[in-house]
């Protein structure tokens, strides 16, 4: 089984992969209802783990702004700054879910979509989700 918790994992399927893109399980419109009915359009969205899905950017150009984006791969972080440079607002961050350094209680949405079963695939799976999930919901 791969190991989908290990950056060089993800940095290696990223560079052989560069011009694609790959959403995991849902798309923003199968979750934009839910997603306007949790936030206002000027709320703060952390997308974990975003990769090189299309979700954020579909989120920003419905309105909603203040996104800022993780993954633990930094060619694929690189590889979105570069795609989004026209999006200002929108950020990207190379950052291990469970070592996040942004404010504490400052995001109105968290969004992940397939980060958790990624580290369940990896050593020590179940330490890291409950480690990602403590870091995440801090006060």
């Amino acid at each position: 089984m791969q190991n989908y918790g290990d950056p060089k994992y993800w940095d290696k399927r990223y560079k052989s992969h560069e011009e694609g893109m790959f959403d995991w399980l849902e798309d923003y419109n199968s979750l934009k209802s839910l997603i306007r009915k949790l936030v206002g359009k000027h709320g703060k969205t952390l997308v974990l783990g975003c990769g090189n899905a299309e979700f954020s950017e579909q989120m920003y150009d419905d309105g909603f702004e203040n996104i800022d984006n993780c993954d633990i791969s930094s060619v694929v972080i690189e590889q979105m700054r570069k795609r989004n440079k026209m999006r200002s607002k929108m950020h990207y961050d190379v950052m291990d879910v469970r070592q996040m350094t942004y404010p504490d209680n400052y995001y109105d949405l968290a969004v992940d979509k397939s980060t958790i079963d990624a580290l369940l695939c990896g050593e020590r799976s179940f330490y890291n989700v409950a480690v990602m999930l403590k870091v995440l919901f801090r006060s």
